[in-house]
């Protein structure tokens, strides 16, 4: 499913307007009735009060009213704008309703005390104040308006999004409206999905008010929210005759003093998603601890000098073990330290190793003096936090998180990897440009080590044949499914990250009996933006 800015919802209402002809009017009736449809079957309550500005959004709100008065609501309206202001179809709605016994009342700023109080007498507040075009702070009345919705409405809805954010950044533009649902139109936009304003929407819905997707041929980005549509049936088959080298050997190459576990989990995680065998290539002097610590997969010691890390002498003998090998795919970096010498072997292993490959944790900070070293090679998935991604990048946190999306495709396009940048909110990008969001997952998955198990579910995915822009993406999606399974049974607070390995197995469970049996319900009209995830 696409995700929106504001301008680029304008532009494909434009598009759909004047070249495809479907009449504003028609769009701003689905829109409204698709408010209503939403108040009818999730909103408790009889009475209903519309609070309209005076642009398209007001319009929207002006004929949901009318909606709900056909579905026999009590429903009264209050304008924060001269009708005579209005235009086009925000203007035509009004004359409509107009013309029904629906009071509508037009604010003055001496009657805030009595809309205040007119507040606590409906059961439900309709937020039609301002729509995805606002970029700038609320003031005055409006302000005011805003702050007593949100002391006395007792359930909000908001029209397209919540009054005071920015329908482009998810930013708060000083006062906005706390709203229990929001109703958006055609697409969900980056501020039902990104903090801090997405904390701020109550839950999303989305209604179909028959924009084709023809429309968004003027958009210049791809940018999706991650669905179980976009990763369904990318899990290899299991065929009859399989063995265990069909799925795929990962050799997982990590490992340094008080560092074992993280390689280890990449190995364990590798294998719950699938993978047919699994190794861990570790220094000699702590490969007893390997010996110990791992079951199913298998270790092999590489001449460390007793140091307990990687050498720059080390690089020839890995790199011999993997080429010469039957391994299909790589996971460098967790758990390697950061000793110079151990940089100076990552950096020199990953540029000469030609498998399909997953570098995280120290394998990025190794690369970060010599990102350049990524420009030669194809099938390659980074997994950056977001420090990571700064070292790697020489862009401070701060200009990332207001940037997200923009900062993982430039890096993508430009060293031709796919990027996995993991926050709150993790953000896939391609090297042709594609960016995909993931939404699910929870903050309990903010503990050590959960970014290993990602790795290892990467990387296995990589080793069982998938391509970079699959493996990461279904990855993601299988850790943050495991993640949420995990923590409904052992609380947020309580996860741990080989929690996420236990519940692999739940997640790919889902996945293949939602494949299996495809819901067949009422055409979608409206439905929730958990509903079009898929979980």
């Amino acid at each position: 499913m696409r995700l929106l800015t504001s301008s680029e919802m304008a532009a494909v209402d434009r598009e759909t307007i004047q070249n495809l002809g479907i009449p504003g009017t028609v769009l701003m009736e689905n829109a409204a009735r698709g408010v209503a449809t939403v108040i009818y079957k999730y909103v408790e309550g009889n009475s209903v009060l519309v609070v309209c500005g005076g642009g398209n959004n007001g319009g929207d709100g002006l004929a949901a009213a009318r909606n709900l008065y056909n579905m026999g609501y009590d429903v009264e309206v209050v304008m924060l704008t001269q009708p005579e202001k209005l235009k086009g179809d925000a203007k035509l709605n009004y004359s409509i309703l107009s013309k029904l016994p629906v009071p509508i009342y037009i604010l003055k700023e001496t009657e805030l005390f009595e809309f205040g109080l007119k507040l606590r007498d409906f059961d439900i507040v309709v937020d039609a104040i301002f729509g995805t075009g606002l970029s700038r702070p609320v003031e005055g009345i409006y302000k005011q308006v805003i702050d007593l919705i949100n002391r006395y409405a007792q359930k909000v809805v908001a029209v397209d999004i919540p009054s005071g954010l920015s329908g482009s950044t998810g930013e708060i533009l000083g006062t906005c409206v706390i709203a229990d649902y929001t109703v958006t139109f055609a697409y969900p936009k980056i501020v039902h999905v990104m903090p801090p304003a997405c904390e701020y929407v109550g839950e999303v819905f989305i209604v179909d008010i028959s924009i084709p997707e023809e429309a968004t041929s003027v958009l210049d980005t791809d940018r999706f929210i991650l669905t179980f549509e976009e990763v369904a049936f990318l899990l290899p088959p299991r065929e009859i005759m399989s063995h265990k080298y069909t799925f795929g050997h990962l050799a997982v190459i990590g490992g340094s003093k008080g560092k074992t576990g993280a390689p280890s989990m990449v190995a364990e995680a590798s294998l719950r998603t699938g993978t047919g065998l699994s190794t861990v290539i570790v220094p000699s002097s702590l490969n007893e601890i390997f010996e110990i610590k791992l079951t199913e997969a298998m270790s092999i010691p590489v001449e460390d000098e007793n140091k307990g890390c990687f050498t720059a002498s080390s690089v020839q003998t890995v790199l011999d073990v993997v080429e010469s090998g039957k391994f299909s795919a790589v996971a460098i970096g967790p758990g390697l330290g950061n000793d110079p010498e151990t940089f100076e072997f990552a950096r020199e292993f990953i540029r000469q190793c030609s498998k399909p490959m997953v570098i995280d944790a120290d394998g990025l900070n190794a690369l970060a003096e010599n990102p350049e070293i990524l420009k030669s090679k194809e099938n390659v998935i980074v997994t950056p936090h977001i420090g990571e991604f700064s070292r790697l990048t020489k862009l401070s946190k701060e200009e990332i998180l207001s940037d997200l999306f923009g900062c993982a495709q430039d890096f993508a396009v430009e060293y031709g990897v796919t990027v996995v940048l993991k926050s709150g909110r993790t953000v896939i990008a391609t090297p042709d440009g594609k960016l995909y969001l993931n939404v699910i997952g929870n903050p309990g998955m903010a503990t050590a080590g959960t970014g290993d198990v990602l790795a290892g579910v990467i990387g296995g995915l990589l080793a069982m044949g998938l391509e970079a822009e699959d493996a990461a993406k279904l990855g993601v999606f299988l850790h943050s499914l495991s993640g949420d399974l995990a923590a409904q049974k052992l609380t947020q607070e309580s996860l741990i990250a080989t929690d996420l390995i236990k519940y692999l197995p739940e997640a790919i469970k889902f996945l293949k009996q939602k494949e299996s049996s495809p819901a067949k319900n009422e055409l979608p009209f409206v439905t929730s933006l958990r509903e079009c995830v898929g979980v």
